[in-house]
């Protein structure tokens, strides 16, 4: 490929002083230490500022100021981190050692715009790129957007930035757009980058997950009487757990 391509991890960070430290370590672990660390710190009221700026060995640029959500957060980490390509991590997730390392490699034995790597969640693990399942939607086409992506950061220049119009879901749509284009080179590679937190907002939410997926289905082309069906088996089949989750909340 010409210059050794630059590497950027991404993250966006609200209130997660305890969770940071985990995912710090697991960078000073790497064996390729060739990379940079965005971390966008949505003005937290806890102490991850304190955690941020004790990790400068790792942690190579910092913006702390409020945002209107992840995706905006992200989108400032890609842009002022400026490098060829980038790699999403919540501050729940976990790298594992030699996961840049391996990233690297499949770069310099290719010219992948997108390198989709196994990923770790809920104790499965989870591979492979499957364009012709995008009929699924973005889930079924990827491992995991966090920890599992290395994205060419130029891609952001034809597909747009992650769209604020999806509060839970807008990596979705950036996927379905990217990942769906016949020019765009994926390489799905054989070696499982780490691990996926389960914290995160999309996990939190599963009505508005759910109504995001569907959305995102009809506005990247996919029929939508079959959208339409897959989303009310999918609104049946979490309904127990949606019902569970609305019995926990407090009453006012």
């Amino acid at each position: 490929m010409g210059a050794r391509p630059t590497i950027s991890i991404i993250t966006a960070s609200f209130n997660s002083a305890k969770d940071l430290p985990r995912l710090l370590d697991s960078l000073r672990a790497q064996t390729d230490r060739d990379f940079g660390c965005t971390i966008i710190d949505g003005d937290s009221t806890d102490h991850s500022w304190n955690v941020i700026e004790s990790s400068s060995d790792v942690v190579t640029r910092s913006i702390r100021e409020p945002d209107h959500g992840i995706y905006d957060a992200l989108n400032k980490g890609i842009q002022s981190a400026a490098a060829d390509y980038y790699l999403v991590c919540g501050a729940d997730d976990l790298l594992y050692p030699t996961a840049i390392e391996n990233f690297r490699k499949v770069l310099r034995e290719s010219d992948a715009d997108i390198v989709v790597a196994a990923v770790r969640a809920n104790n499965l693990t989870r591979r492979g790129f499957h364009r012709n399942r995008g009929w699924l939607g973005h889930a079924a086409m990827v491992t995991s957007h966090s920890v599992g992506m290395l994205i060419r950061s130029s891609l952001h220049d034809r597909f747009g930035y992650y769209s604020l119009r999806y509060p839970m879901l807008a990596d979705g749509y950036f996927i379905k757009l990217a990942c769906n284009a016949p020019d765009v080179a994926i390489i799905a590679a054989d070696f499982v980058a780490g691990e996926f937190g389960m914290q995160g907002d999309s996990n939190s939410d599963i009505v508005q997950v759910l109504c995001e997926s569907w959305q995102i289905q009809l506005n990247t082309g996919e029929n939508r009487l079959l959208s339409y069906v897959l989303f009310q088996c999918r609104l049946l089949k979490n309904l127990p757990q949606i019902l569970r989750r609305r019995a926990a909340k407090p009453r006012r």
